[in-house]
């Protein structure tokens, strides 16, 4: 069996770029770079005894379990951002069809 180091240091490299485009809230690339991380995923794991460097692999797997930890993060700020305009939009809609109907009243 294959050492799946070099899996593992490739899914860190995407997970990393996924956070750098989170970070600049690029969220189609964090998707499209998650398809394809979870390919090399299915196939780096389980690991079964497959890693000769077993230290560089746990703090590989660390890092990017806290780099996804901060994606989540950074895509439920967005989303709560997103959620906030849409509100506000609704109010100024309801605002406008408000000063509308008045308007036509007169």
């Amino acid at each position: 069996m294959p050492d799946r180091s070099m899996l593992l240091q490739k899914i860190l490299e995407i997970t990393t770029k996924m956070r750098e485009s989170a970070l600049d809230s690029d969220w189609e690339s964090v998707s499209e770079r998650e398809r394809y991380r979870r390919t090399l995923m299915e196939r780096c794991f389980p690991l079964d005894g497959a890693i000769v460097d077993r230290a560089h692999a746990a703090d590989s797997i660390q890092a990017i379990i806290a780099l996804d930890k901060s994606v989540m993060s950074l895509a439920a700020h967005a989303r709560k951002e997103v959620e906030q305009r849409l509100f506000e939009l609704k109010l100024g809609r309801q605002a406008t069809n408000a000063y509308t109907s008045v308007e036509i009243g007169r």
